[in-house]
């Protein structure tokens, strides 16, 4: 009854009932939820919020589903489906784009204006918000090294950090320490020739291009200090260790791939006897760099 009259309620951005994480996250694993919300803009989520929150439901968020392992047994709430929220604009030398807007439209349209700086998050399978989140990057680059502020619904108030409120450190921020809502973000750009921006996202496409193909979470492990999650694992030989259909790449060793139907309890276990293989070989303890949803 709860869920039907919240969705009756905001009836314009509801989801058919159930929500299926199955089909919204890339590694194609979860259960369900009663119901979800798909926001198209800053206002309409911060109105969501804030109601889900003075009734007390229990709520989640979801970009692009890239990073995250849902329970078999779903979650018990309403999900709040970002992907709606991609508003882009640019200025001289920066660019603002809410929490919904995936990173290679990101750099596709500040490309677009002038603008360069930002081809590292080229090919990551993430919206903004999960990259402020979790201070995504690649090749040595990471959000913390671009942004200018984020902003957030903090306790219902909107609140603008600037990127020394923002805690950045490897793979981590204040937002997952703390019960919040990014709901966008400015980032700093710089103004470039076209021939050198095409060059800078050409050259990032292609260091990503050997990267295992096939449903994932990306890379499952932080890389521990002055060395490799994926070396470590190769070492360990654990390459095509598998759980019911989930499977350690051959390609990329930090690379966990669902190969048809894996559950979240046979992933899960997979990540499990990784790290004490990886433990018992090297004593190094990896640390997930993934977001758990649900009950595990």
């Amino acid at each position: 009854m709860l869920y039907r009259s919240l969705a009756q309620r905001f009836s314009s951005v509801a989801s058919q009932m159930p929500f299926s994480f199955r089909t919204h996250t890339t590694v194609g694993i979860g259960g369900e939820a009663p119901l979800a919300f798909f926001p198209e803009h800053t206002e309409e989520c911060v109105r969501i919020v804030r109601f889900l929150q003075s009734e007390e439901v229990a709520y989640c968020v979801l970009g692009r589903g890239s990073n995250v392992l849902v329970s078999d047994s779903g979650f018990d709430g309403v999900v709040l489906c970002t992907s709606g929220m991609k508003d882009i604009r640019c200025g001289r030398d920066a660019v603002y784009a809410e929490c919904g807007a995936g990173l290679d439209e990101i750099v596709r349209v500040a490309a677009k204006n002038g603008l360069g700086g930002l081809s590292f998050l080229c090919g990551i399978p993430a919206t903004l918000g999960g990259a402020l989140y979790m201070n995504a990057g690649a090749r040595g680059k990471y959000m913390d090294s671009v942004v200018l502020r984020v902003d957030v619904l903090e306790q219902g108030e909107l609140v603008s950090r600037s990127l020394s409120e923002c805690a950045y450190a490897y793979k981590t921020s204040r937002f997952m320490q703390e019960e919040c809502v990014i709901l966008g973000g400015q980032l700093r750009a710089e103004a470039q020739q076209e021939e050198q921006i095409a060059e800078s996202i050409l050259q990032a496409r292609r260091s990503r291009r050997d990267l295992p193909k096939g449903r994932s979470l990306g890379c499952v492990f932080r890389n521990p200090q002055g060395d490799s999650a994926g070396r470590l694992i190769e070492c360990a030989g654990l390459k095509g260790l598998s759980c019911g259909d989930a499977v350690v790449s051959d390609r990329h060793a930090n690379f966990i791939i669902n190969r048809g139907c894996a559950s979240a309890k046979e992933y899960a276990a997979l990540i499990a006897e990784v790290k004490r293989r990886v433990f018992s070989e090297s004593g190094v303890e990896l640390l997930e760099e993934i977001r758990y949803i649900g009950d595990f």
